[in-house]
């Protein structure tokens, strides 16, 4: 099995056909630029279970685009979204023998534009006929950003396969390659929850940052209720954001627990002079009890609590934990 095979997808079905449990359709759920590589690494492996390197004849074509009995959909690539003539092409095509006679077919379709607006349910009752009575050897990988998108017929039929998430590192480099400043990209990785995709958006919304510099401002230079009222007024002026300021608040008190704790697991490592400043005004018994209070004032906004009350509440609650739990 190849190791750089994604854990989740292609090492998974290598597994299951070398088990002979591998089952006829799969929706392959991937962030929109990796779908293409993901397919690719379904086909290898329906190919190939056991390809241990880059010398398999098999493998070389499905790489190039070449093996006979791997088709991709959409037919036509200049074209992002599938359309009924697709399917139905796949539905003839299913019935048909290997060219190769050792060989399966193998259908890769690229839904990731497909799952909304018109024509996206046609498609996908196409294919259900050949979803629920699959041919033997035929096996089916439907790549999206998002399962729930599709028809619940389609998805009760396939097996769910997800990405496995980036790390912070992994997702930071990405960002870094598209020329975003190194902190910015740092930052948006902490809180990317291990996707490209959320990083970029994070990237490309300069609100999300301005409740980021908010949330370091708390930690940093809020030492009284009178100076908490400014950082009150900011959160309260960026409502939309409420949630991205707590949870990135959340990440740099934890970051200075780490800090302190194993300054080699930080995420943050660029943000030093902020997270050293946070370790000089919180103990690591007030970051772990303001993280508590964060996460339920988190709550309280989720069910609809008055928005102006909590985060008065919070910002107060921080100050008096700070002092409290002084060194």
């Amino acid at each position: 099995m190849n190791a750089s095979f994604d854990k989740n997808i292609g090492a998974y079905l290598s597994t299951a056909f070398a088990e002979r449990r591998a089952v006829h359709a799969y929706i392959v759920v991937g962030e929109k630029q990796y779908l293409p590589s993901l397919l690719k690494e379904c086909a290898i492996v329906t190919m190939c279970y056991n390809h241990v390197g880059d010398d398999c004849e098999a493998c070389k074509k499905v790489k190039d685009a070449s093996h006979q009995d791997v088709i991709r959909l959409p037919l036509d690539q200049s074209k992002a979204r599938l359309s009924v003539a697709d399917i139905a092409y796949l539905v003839e095509e299913s019935y048909k023998r290997p060219v190769d006679a050792s060989s399966q077919r193998v259908f890769l379709v690229d839904a990731s534009s497909s799952t909304s607006g018109i024509g996206s349910e046609l498609w996908q009752n196409k294919l259900l006929k050949t979803l629920e009575e699959p041919t033997p050897n035929v096996y089916i990988f439907v790549g999206v950003t998002d399962a729930e998108a599709l028809l619940p017929t389609v998805r009760s039929r396939c097996q769910v396969l997800k990405q496995t998430k980036f790390t912070v590192e992994q997702v930071r480099l990405a960002l870094q390659e598209k020329s975003f400043n190194l902190v910015s990209c740092e930052m948006a990785a902490a809180m990317s929850g291990g996707s490209v995709n959320t990083g970029e958006r994070i990237l490309a919304n300069p609100a999300i940052f301005n409740a980021y510099n908010t949330a370091i401002g708390i930690a940093t230079q809020m030492t009284s209720t009178k100076n908490a009222l400014k950082f009150a007024s900011e959160i309260l002026a960026n409502k939309e954001y409420i949630s991205d300021c707590l949870g990135f608040l959340t990440t740099i008190l934890r970051e200075s627990i780490v800090y302190r704790l194993e300054p080699s697991l930080c995420i943050l490592p660029h943000l030093h002079d902020t997270i050293a400043q946070i370790c000089s005004s919180y103990t690591i018994a007030a970051c772990e009890i303001c993280i508590e209070k964060i996460n339920l004032a988190q709550k309280r906004l989720i069910d609809n609590g008055n928005v102006t009350v909590v985060v008065d509440q919070l910002l107060n609650t921080i100050l008096e934990i700070r002092y409290r739990c002084r060194k």
